[in-house]
């Protein structure tokens, strides 16, 4: 064992592991903040440098591209009303506001913002976030994300 800062598990992930982190602490801090609304840049400095040591089910979690997750999140609070208007127009008309639960919602808001103004291809994006779904939902539930988002990336692609 050495103690090379380098030679970490952190500079060991892949990009894609720490893009898929930036996603989902992105999720995470947006639906945060709809509940404990705060300046963005503490929940910054919450996920990249607190929350970097954590252990889920006894896996240390990735720190997240930190460019990742701050393009996500700013992007996701500055376009907050156009973002919603998108999402709205691709939801099912029987689905409502008030029938998209928050969680649900912060994870249609930052794939959305993705693929309206990332150049990533949108099948990894939304991969991303169905997997992000699927930690915290059903069938239905990741079947609304995926449809709702492959519905965005088709119409602005």
């Amino acid at each position: 064992m050495t103690n090379d800062p380098h030679n970490t598990e952190e500079s060991k992930a892949s990009p894609k592991a720490k893009a898929l982190s930036a996603r989902l602490s992105a999720v995470q801090a947006s639906y945060q903040l709809r509940h404990n609304p705060q300046p963005i840049a503490n929940l910054l400095d919450e996920y990249l440098r607190h929350r970097s040591d954590m252990i889920i089910e006894g896996e240390p979690i990735v720190q997240p591209d930190g460019v990742l997750l701050k393009k996500i999140l700013y992007g996701t609070e500055e376009r907050r009303a156009e973002l919603e208007t998108v999402i709205d127009a691709n939801l099912k008309r029987d689905a409502t506001d008030r029938d998209v639960e928050s969680l649900l919602r912060a994870i249609l808001l930052c794939g959305s913002y993705e693929l309206l103004v990332q150049e990533v291809d949108a099948p990894i994006v939304i991969n991303d976030y169905l997997n992000i779904g699927h930690a915290f939902y059903d069938r239905n539930e990741v079947a609304l994300i995926n449809g709702v988002l492959d519905s965005i990336a088709k119409a602005f692609r």
